[in-house]
């Protein structure tokens, strides 16, 4: 064996490491988290891991865990909103993958990223009196936007059909727009929808 292959411990660095990281056990309960973690939602070790999540956003976590668990997926990345402490929310890309011990599936990995502009369009600036969308009524929005519909948003962001028709609604709800074409037409008029370049 190289010393890198008998000296090398990424457990010290793992726990060092300034991006939130944590393991979730497999009946969905916080097992580990790094020192990231804790800083931004404090020491919920026991705790629900949609506990540190936002509402919206606990069908999408709820989903990648359990496809990880089932060995569905090696590995995945999206975006959720974090319930940080002090009642803040923080938008971030989480990336995970399942958590292995002794051979078998007992959990799953995930590092935390803050949001670039790029990833989470919700973080640009909005002209005053644009209503405060949360990010994954953002991005249902966005969908809309391309035309796609209730069960084509729910298959993009790995939701429920009814959470998807729930987004939507808050989405006319916020704008107080009657259809889904209006919200789109208003949308854009707030500065919170962009033409696309690309044509």
């Amino acid at each position: 064996m190289t010393q890198s292959q008998t000296d090398f411990d990424v457990t010290l660095a793992l726990e060092a490491l300034a991006l939130p990281s944590a393991v979730v056990d497999r009946e969905g309960r916080i097992r580990w988290l790094n020192r990231g973690a804790a800083e931004i939602i404090g020491g919920c070790v026991g705790e629900p891991f949609v506990s540190a999540v936002a509402p919206e956003d606990h069908d999408v976590v709820r989903t990648h865990f359990e496809k990880k668990l089932l060995g569905e997926t090696a590995s995945s990345e999206y975006g959720v909103t974090l319930l940080a402490r002090g009642g803040k929310r923080l938008a971030v890309n989480v990336s995970s993958v399942p958590f292995w011990e002794r051979g078998e599936i007992t959990g799953v990995f995930g590092i935390a990223c803050p949001a670039r502009p790029a990833d989470d369009r919700v973080k640009r600036a909005k002209p005053a009196g644009a209503p405060q969308l949360t990010a994954r009524q953002h991005q249902a929005l966005e969908l809309l936007a391309d035309g796609l519909g209730t069960s084509a948003i729910a298959a993009r962001l790995g939701i429920a059909d009814e959470t998807a028709r729930n987004h939507i609604r808050g989405i006319l709800g916020q704008l107080g727009a009657h259809s889904r074409l209006e919200a789109v037409v208003r949308a854009y008029r707030l500065g919170l929808l962009q033409p696309r370049r690309d044509g």
